[in-house]
């Protein structure tokens, strides 16, 4: 479960907690020394300097803040768990639009295509569709064959929760990632601490095309063009979360476009599926 811990920002901040977690949303990469002296000169508060480390070091425990070396700055690990919950309250609650439920009787047809608007919609999509899958298949085990982890950077906190919610009901979960670059390394280490079988496994896939298997049901998910060239983007010139630009993950999360999400039971192909990914490992 995500909880959420947010400090008051802005002119209304009372006490030093929320003070650093206003100067951090606009300054990055400040020390304790530093964080007292803008403290003391710019907010005319008389603060010690122990009083700013013990405030830091509860920050920095709820995973709010990041440390590297000396210095401190938002987590954007956070910040992206944040900003997913969010970004679905807001499309939920937004006046006179409607999110794409999966409603059970859709996963009663052996053969189906929907069309989603966006990331964010297709990520919310996508859960409803194989949790409805975890409880109403008989064989427990599955297989996620993709490229680029998009999720963990758009949604972590609904992954994070999908996978707890797979590891309760014993469903023996694989996630293979096609491309190897360091934000699927990260991917990678984050699903092997949700109990997850991951690994990077370099393939020539078409790179518009994710594929998931569960029990004899496939999920195949088509992105256009311009989408895909977006997200390979952002896969390759970042190399560590902390890079990320909320803005632009926002953006991307929003882009309208029409995403193809195919869902077909074929327990053949299903099993070969398996095999070819899993059984080549």
């Amino acid at each position: 479960m995500l909880e959420l811990t947010i400090p008051q920002a802005g002119e209304k901040a009372k006490n030093i907690k929320d003070l650093i977690f206003t100067i951090l949303t606009q300054e990055e990469d400040l020390s304790l020394i530093e964080l007292t002296n803008i403290i003391k000169n710019q907010y005319v508060l008389n603060v010690t300097y122990q009083a700013v480390r013990k405030a830091v070091n509860t920050l920095e425990q709820q995973d709010i803040l990041f440390k590297k070396g000396k210095k401190y700055s938002l987590n954007k690990e956070w910040v992206l768990k944040t900003k997913a919950f969010f970004d679905t309250l807001a499309v939920t609650h937004e006046s006179g639009k409607k999110v794409k439920v999966f409603s059970q009787e859709l996963a009663k047809e052996n053969y189906a295509v929907y069309t989603l608007h966006n990331l964010l919609d297709l990520d919310n999509f996508w859960d409803e569709i194989i949790l409805y899958l975890a409880d109403h298949t008989k064989d427990k085990s599955y297989l996620s064959a993709t490229n680029y982890a998009w999720w963990m950077i758009l949604n972590l906190g609904r992954e994070t929760k999908l996978f707890d919610n797979y590891h309760k009901k014993r469903i023996r979960s694989t996630v293979l990632l096609s491309k190897d670059n360091p934000l699927n390394q990260w991917a990678v280490r984050l699903y092997k601490e949700m109990r997850v079988s991951c690994k990077i496994k370099p393939q020539k896939n078409d790179p518009s095309i994710d594929l998931n298997v569960m029990g004899d049901t496939i999920i195949q998910v088509k992105y256009p063009p311009n989408i895909i060239k977006k997200i390979k983007k952002i896969f390759e010139e970042h190399t560590t979360v902390q890079d990320l630009d909320p803005k632009e993950i926002t953006r991307l999360a929003h882009e309208p476009c029409e995403i193809k999400f195919i869902v077909f039971k074929n327990p053949s192909i299903a099993e070969n599926l398996r095999k070819s990914y899993i059984e080549s490992e």
